[in-house]
């Protein structure tokens, strides 16, 4: 029976180990506060250089400014930012002979309140991060590098105010969770957002030979509480054969947003490095304790 207990007992705290989202540290990071920091960024988008930039940052087509500050990424309609991440060998499995090294990608993304104008879809104040967030893409084994290039993001959908994502990878299927940027019923629409969230990727990190997509929202939603929520509540299979992403992304080329982005933060987990230690260490102690217990209950039994 205490056997039993303690097996039950390091499921449960492999389960949630597993399912939460990544926390640090992270192998690089980027703040944007005085440069672009070797981004490159597509218009309508631009850096908001704090040298002309208000504090306050730029201005929307509300005519106001957008509160999201300066020294970041400023990615309206169709505008994204890039940076080549090839040489850093991240994604899965072993492409062009090399294996690939587990990740976790994330950013902040800025929300702006559009009103007083009006024509969003579902009555909202403004269109919220509508096919904009974060995106990766790279090519699998077996496909040519130059023409097959496809992609894994975590996007805003505004249909149903909530968040998307998918690995265009290999499997092309969408996982959703509704509603998760929405304010509880009866905030006034004035109050929703001018707000950041932060969005997470994390792909064989914290639960290796899967990808899990996070978001953290300071505000509740009508069914979702403030803090992190798991996109779609799963996690999925990592690429079957490989895959190598060579370029991050923030914003959308289809994206219908306001948005801005800043605090990008990218953890590269070497292959040579050991799993994550939470899971397996803690495990493998858990059922040494068990084991020293069954020896214990049988010397007990010896001694009778």
């Amino acid at each position: 029976m205490r056997l039993t207990s303690i097996v039950v007992l390091a499921l449960v705290l492999c389960s949630t180990i597993a399912s939460a989202q990544y926390t640090g540290p992270w192998t690089y990071q980027w703040d944007f506060n005085t440069s672009p920091q070797g981004w490159s960024v597509t218009a309508p988008g631009y850096w908001t250089d704090p040298g002309w930039v208000p504090s306050a940052g730029p201005t929307l087509p509300d005519n106001a400014p957008s509160g999201g500050g300066n020294g970041n990424f400023y990615l309206p309609d169709h505008s994204v930012a890039t940076l080549d991440v090839t040489s850093l060998n991240i994604g899965s499995g072993t492409v062009g002979g090399q294996p690939k090294n587990p990740f976790v990608f994330q950013a902040d993304v800025y929300i702006p309140n559009l009103l007083p104008l009006t024509g969003f879809d579902w009555g909202y104040p403004g269109n919220m991060i509508d096919k904009a967030g974060i995106a990766l893409w790279g090519f699998s084994d077996g496909y040519d590098p130059v023409t097959q290039s496809k992609s894994i993001w975590l996007f805003g959908d505004i249909k149903k105010g909530g968040l998307w994502t998918r690995d265009s990878n290999w499997d092309n299927i969408d996982h959703y969770t509704w509603w998760a940027l929405e304010h509880p019923h009866g905030v006034p629409e004035a109050s929703w957002w001018d707000r950041w969230v932060t969005l997470q990727l994390d792909y064989g990190v914290t639960t290796p030979g899967k990808w899990s997509a996070w978001a953290y929202r300071p505000f509740a939603s009508p069914s979702i509480p403030a803090g992190w929520v798991l996109v779609g509540n799963g996690s999925w299979d990592l690429h079957p054969t490989g895959v190598w992403f060579h370029t991050l992304q923030l914003g959308g080329p289809e994206s219908w947003t306001q948005a801005q982005f800043d605090n990008v933060k990218l953890y590269v987990q070497t292959v040579s490095a050991p799993v994550p230690e939470p899971v397996f260490f803690q495990l493998g102690a858990l059922m040494g304790m068990g084991a020293l217990g069954m020896l214990k209950l049988r010397r007990g039994a010896w001694s009778r």
